[in-house]
């Protein structure tokens, strides 16, 4: 689906009350381009005649032919109405933001999965996270509504039919009659409590009510116009069990007890009212009754609970500034959690010096040494973490200096929060991946999950569906195996997981694998292959079907006894506490202990068995009967080890220079090489189908997700809609262009071949150096590859193109590899270039910077680069993944195989063939580099393509809407330079005339900053500095 606000877009302010959003094309398949246009609201003014005696309907939440939105001023925040959904929006929202509210309500009224793609400034997080807890709110009354709706339609029927149904339902559904509720009291009977009071998920299984308190004709519990208050009865009681001698017969329940009972199992309940009158309705109920129950047990699924929000986003960064969205711009409070690492909330020292923060949490954990986690749970109640306490919505460093303040662990208390949460903010990994899915307690049945900055979702998945262990690791579990065998544990579960890892590194360590992908330091076998199976091959390695059965017997015994340990330790440990510092102090020290007790004490390490628990889940999907079996590659890689340089190389050398390694070949020892077991899922779907299975609706979101094509296939799940939303800066306020010869006249076309000549890279650097001499501050330059990269600017020092290049701005160079720390460094460098460090007096181009990156590198990803940061994105080449490596080689064959139907099983999904797969990634790449700049409606800037090949509709098509419907093709050089020089101009003029950002303009007019930035004479001094 597509937004289109050009045009309505000045105009949608004033009469925004009078227009609505119309799905034109509803009917249209997901990758369709549907317009969405701004129509007169028709409003039906003729009011139908209540009926008598018939109870006041829930809203429905699906959506209608025409969706209304109208504005109205609400506590200092716009409030729109919504696909039946009231949203509240700390300002006048953009025509796009309306439109991805609309569109995401309707997917979750209608339970269904969706994709919205909005760039990168256009307010997505904001518009998303205020449509998705709008939605939750009205979920919540509706829900509440619906139970209590249906709760009376089964009292009126007690009233006029017999319960004696009731007894043959519980004889099937329980093993022992229930006694007789007690009568509550009468002074209890309602408490208005608000919507955002903690009040847990109500399901159809909760507690019944009494029937003392229902009259014929009595209005629903929850109040259908209410929006602040829910109206909850707190005489609900459940049945109590009795000892068994106590118990009373079914067939002596009373009349009170068997409709509390059926009001407890509501569902087979309210089934068997509409198996009774499929023709007519009985005694007491009406037609509009049975339209309701029917319309109960059609959306049972949905109504099951009140779903919790899981956000996941790619970085913990990413996942703060969500955070910050919610709390300083939405007026919407709610139990919110962050799920995050041990590396960012440990405040144990000993833990954060150790080389494994993980590891080394996890045992003192497990040895009751860790103070901090030992009182997590005083964290809990700290009352700035309470409803309306100043922190009600947190953030990872919130807990975490809270954590230090009340020396609890944040990381405990944090995982503790999420299972209680509403709303959970989180990497997506953590949703991604089942390890770690389970291990952080992320629950996704019913619920709702968005991945924001989805583009990298596919990649993602087929990561976590996979797994690669090295021979060393496999060494470690064979040695603990053999600790716990001699120490006579459960010799033989720790003997079967000892023989197997001993087999699989005698595997890994034959030197007569027959290695078909060889490449410098790297040899990769492949199976299943011609000559043996995958069938085969895992029966050789002793992973049969049957031996994998055994080892899950051994794991699940192993796992047990590990348990028992740790609760020996933890009751030795409270029996030992006697909360005595001094006492504590001597027992955090480590005091000696008991031989006997030290042998007890030991089990298999935590790294150790997550490397099993990991094992077991991959073969899982090899099984016989595993729908995913022909979706993984089995693969022997041998890797050589870095080797160190010459003890006389010099210092600086030592510092520049990476460790040499060396070629694999015949006569390297085993010894030299790292010998990996690879299983390689080539399906996302593996592990994203699961999600789907148990998720209530999935939005994948992103800034460039573009293009759209592979999205459901390779995820094996259905979006019934998309959404491509327009950009909120004005069209004149950017240019897209591509410009297909250089400044020789010759073809810029960056392919393999043609990358390596010194007529290429002489007419890309003269490019860039004319591009250079007339953007003003600061410029991005992207390339296919670090190789490309380093050969560029080689080149570019022996013709001193970089030279002329750095006379206008300063040059920076994306690293390959580093930390985190390091990237900060020069991100940092670069920007204070910019902002601060620019001497007065030089012509504006020099005040400038320029970053050389690599597609897919660090700069592609989640930088903000807005406003003089980036006002020019030079993009080269296009960026197709490495066409020799193994991982691409096999998912393209893969695909290949997969992209016809399947005779044989008519239910497995068509792929995209492998060449048009390869092309998507290689645009996916582009299409997030080119989002670095143009953040905010008030930005400006150009996007230039040096490559020829874009002159071609097809590939322009791939590019995201908001680029491809404005990109300019010019064949010359001289052409695009015109056009640059004009609009570089326009808006540098247009910018000092209405007064934009006047400490930037003074900046990059040096030599003006005294005059008049709105004369004539200043104009032209601006000008004439950079044309």
């Amino acid at each position: 689906m597509s937004l289109h606000s050009q045009g309505a877009a000045a105009e949608i302010t004033p009469y925004i009350s009078e227009y609505a959003y119309i799905d034109t094309k509803p009917s249209m398949p997901p990758e369709a381009d549907i317009e969405v246009k701004l129509e007169p609201i028709i409003v039906d003014t003729k009011q139908p005649e209540p009926k008598p005696d018939v109870k006041p309907k829930a809203e429905s939440t699906a959506p209608s032919a025409v969706q209304c939105i109208r504005v109205v001023e609400d506590f200092g925040h716009k409030t729109f109405v919504i696909s039946g959904t009231r949203v509240h929006f700390p300002f006048q929202p953009y025509p796009s933001q309306l439109g991805m509210m609309n569109h995401m309500i309707r997917a979750l009224n209608s339970a269904q999965n969706t994709m919205i793609e909005s760039p990168t400034g256009s307010g997505k997080s904001l518009a998303l996270l205020c449509a998705v807890l709008a939605w939750r709110q009205s979920f919540e009354v509706k829900h509440r509504q619906t139970l209590a709706n249906v709760r009376q339609i089964i009292r009126r029927y007690s009233e006029h039919n017999s319960m004696a149904f009731v007894r043959q339902m519980l004889a099937a559904k329980h093993d022992h009659p229930f006694a007789e509720v007690p009568v509550p009291k009468e002074d209890s009977k309602h408490v208005d409590i608000p919507l955002s009071a903690d009040l847990g998920d109500i399901s159809d299984e909760s507690p019944a009510e009494p029937l003392n308190e229902i009259t014929p004709g009595s209005q629903p519990l929850v109040k259908p116009d209410s929006e602040q208050n829910v109206i909850i009865d707190t005489t609900i009681a459940s049945p109590v069990l009795k000892p068994d001698s106590e118990v009373a017969p079914v067939a002596d329940a009373s009349p009170v007890l068997l409709l509390n009972l059926a009001l407890s199992s509501m569902r087979e309940t309210v089934q068997y009212i509409l198996d009774l009158s499929e023709a007519t309705p009985p005694d007491g109920l009406s037609a509009a009754d049975m339209d309701e129950l029917r319309d109960y047990i059609k959306n049972a699924a949905q109504v099951k609970a009140i779903p919790r929000i899981y956000f996941g986003t790619r970085t913990h960064k990413q996942v703060s500034q969500l955070v910050n969205e919610l709390r300083q711009k939405t007026p919407y409070r709610l139990r919110s959690a962050v799920l995050g690492s041990r590396a960012q909330t440990c405040i144990n020292n000993r833990v954060k010096k150790s080389g494994s923060i993980d590891e080394e949490c996890r045992k003192l954990v497990e040895d009751s040494m860790c103070k901090p986690h030992r009182i997590y749970r005083k964290l809990l109640a700290h009352e700035k973490l309470q409803r309306q306490g100043d922190l009600e919505i947190w953030d990872l460093e919130d807990i975490e200096s809270l954590g230090r303040e009340s020396h609890s662990c944040p990381y405990f208390a944090a995982r503790e929060l999420s299972g209680t949460a509403d709303l959970v903010f989180c990497p997506y990994n953590y949703i991604l991946d089942p390890g770690v899915r389970g291990s952080t307690g992320v629950e996704l049945e019913g619920n709702v999950v968005i991945l924001d900055e989805a583009h990298n979702v596919e990649n993602a998945a087929r990561d976590s569906g996979s797994l690669e262990i090295t021979d060393e690791q496999l060494h470690v579990v064979a040695m603990e195996c053999r600790m716990m065998v001699d120490r006579g544990k459960l010799i033989k579960d720790h003997e079967t997981v000892g023989t197997l890892a001993s087999t699989l590194i005698n595997w890994l360590r034959d030197s007569d694998h027959p290695y078909e992908y060889l490449e410098f330091d790297t040899q990769t076998a492949v199976w299943p292959r011609s000559g043996e199976s995958l069938d085969d091959l895992l029966e050789r390695i002793l992973l049969s079907p049957l031996f994998v059965f055994q080892l899950q017997v051994s794991f699940s015994a192993i796992e047990g006894y590990i348990k028992d340990v740790r609760s020996r330790k933890e009751r030795q440990r409270r029996n030992d506490d006697d909360d005595d510092d001094d006492d504590y102090n001597l027992y955090k020290k480590g005091q000696p202990m008991e031989e006997d007790e030290e042998e007890d004490s030991r089990h298999l390490s935590t790294g150790s068995m997550r490397l099993l628990e990991q094992l077991l889940r991959v073969l899982g999907h090899l099984a016989p009967d595993s729908p995913f079996r022909q979706d993984y590659r089995v693969a022997c890689i041998r890797k050589s080890k870095s080797q160190p340089m010459p003890e006389d190389a010099a210092a600086s050398e030592l510092k520049r220079k990476p460790r040499k390694r060396r070629r694999i070949g015949p006569g390297l020892a085993t010894s030299d090489c790292v010998n990996v077991l690879a299983f390689w899922a080539l399906n996302p779907g593996v592990v994203f189908s699961e999600i789907a299975a148990k998720a209530r609706t999935i939005v994948l979101t992103s800034g460039t997700l573009s293009p759209l094509d592979s999205y459901a296939s390779e995820l094996q799940v259905k979006f019934s809609t998309t959404l491509e939303a327009n950009h909120v800066i004005d069209s004149q306020r950017f240019r897209a262009l591509t410009v297909e010869c250089g400044t020789s006249g010759e073809l810029l076309e960056g392919k393999y071949k043609n990358v390596d000549l010194l007529s290429f890279q002489d007419d890309v650097g003269s490019a860039i150096a004319e591009i250079v001499s007339r953007s003003p501050d600061g410029m991005l330059v992207f390339v296919p590859s670090y190789s490309l990269l380093a050969k560029l600017m080689a080149r570019w020092k022996v013709t001193e193109c970089l030279s002329e290049i750095e006379v206008h701005k300063r040059v920076f160079i994306e690293p390959q590899g580093g930390s985190k720390e390091e990237f900060d460094r020069l991100l940092t460098t670069y920007r204070d270039s910019l902002s601060k460090n620019r001497p007065p007096g030089c012509q504006p181009a020099l005040r400038g910077a320029i970053m050389f990156a690599v597609y897919r590198g660090k700069v592609s990803e989640g930088i903000d680069f807005s406003d003089y940061f980036c006002r020019t994105v030079v993009n080269i080449g296009i960026p197709y993944p490495a066409f020799k490596d193994v991982k691409v080689i096999l998912k393209r064959q893969y695909n290949d195989d997969r992209s016809t139907p399947n005779r044989n099983n008519p239910s497995q999904g068509v792929l995209l063939n492998g060449s048009k797969w390869y092309d998507i990634q290689a645009f996916r790449a582009i299409n997030q580099a080119l989002g670095r700049c143009l953040r905010h409606k008030m930005d400006w800037g150009v996007i230039i393509m040096l490559e020829s090949r874009f002159a071609q509709r097809w590939n322009v098509e791939r590019l995201s809407k908001w680029v491809r419907q404005y990109m300019s093709v010019y064949r010359t050089f001289d052409e695009a330079k015109m056009d640059l020089e004009a609009f570089y101009k326009t808006r540098i003029k247009e910018d000092i005339d209405a007064g934009i950002d006047s400490s930037l303009v003074n900046d990059i007019l040096p030599a003006c900053s005294s005059l008049d930035l709105a004369s004539p004479t200043t104009v032209a001094a601006h000008t004439a500095c950079f044309l």
